[in-house]
């Protein structure tokens, strides 16, 4: 476009029916000529220019059918969170669905994927010093590892195969933030949608790591303003207005949830010595 603003001949939303996705669905209307949307379940109420697809992505032959004539895809299919602790879930839905898109990306010729990553990926690192975009991956769970497995995929897809690949590591998305931890790793639904919208449509970029999260000025993750500014994300909202509300709803000081910017996806089912992770 004229402006600079790119514009789709047909993008792909998946994991549209969740959480994230159905506050995404109308911040994207105008951003490609179609928009498809696919999820496990049914999606509803499409507007003119939606289109919906209903599969399992890690069936053979869905993400293939997802992916034909798309040039933009948003990947946030998936098992969002721990899950139980399920790392067969996990991998079947996060590694080998993840693997499968990227694949399918690859064969369909597509130019932008933009892949939702997670807070989670460097969870194991302590509490308390920032943590940027350069440090090693330090999993929360399996759950997170499924995501250190997504941005590297992202990488070598943008190194090997001139792919231009965004990984935002979201982080507490809800309407308000629910504990002390999220005054710091909230992101709001107005930041998501704008921080989506602003990956769809900015100018060319090679391979980007964004923190999703608000203005917040209790953030501890960061070293992303260059990648910010490359796509134009420029959070509006401040968990701090919570704080009064949630300060009090913490984890005990000196507990393994206290102790990890993972917080109690860290603490759950650990077993091993916490004064070894340094």
């Amino acid at each position: 476009m004229a402006d600079g603003t790119r514009h789709w001949q047909r993008l792909l939303l998946t994991g549209a029916a969740g959480e994230i996705g159905s506050v995404l669905r109308p911040a994207l209307a105008g951003t490609a000529t179609a928009i498809r949307l696919q999820d496990l379940r049914p999606v509803a109420g499409l507007a003119p220019q939606e289109e919906a697809m209903q599969g399992d992505l890690a069936e053979p032959g869905i993400a293939e059918a997802a992916m034909a004539g798309v040039d933009c895809v948003i990947h946030l299919a998936g098992i969002p969170r721990e899950a139980g602790g399920d790392p067969d879930a996990i991998f079947r839905a996060n590694v080998l669905g993840t693997h499968l898109m990227f694949s399918a990306a690859r064969a369909a010729g597509v130019k932008r994927f933009i892949f939702a990553s997670s807070n989670h990926t460097i969870g194991f690192h302590p509490a308390g010093r920032p943590v940027g975009t350069e440090e090693r991956p330090r999993p929360s769970g399996f759950y997170g590892a499924s995501k250190v497995y997504g941005e590297t995929l992202g990488r070598l897809h943008a190194d090997k195969f001139g792919m231009e690949v965004a990984c935002l590591r979201i982080g507490a998305f809800r309407t308000k933030p629910g504990n002390a931890r999220e005054l710091g790793g909230w992101i709001s639904h107005r930041d998501m949608a704008q921080l989506a919208r602003r990956c769809v449509e900015a100018s060319d970029f090679h391979f980007l790591v964004i923190y999703g999260v608000s203005a917040n000025r209790r953030a501890l993750w960061g070293g992303d303003a260059a990648a910010r500014a490359a796509v134009g994300y420029v959070p509006e909202d401040d968990a701090e207005v919570f704080a009064t509300e949630i300060e009090g709803i913490a984890p005990p000081p000196g507990s393994v949830a206290a102790r990890f910017h993972g917080g109690g996806v860290c603490e759950a089912g650990f077993s091993g010595d916490p004064d070894r992770i340094r």
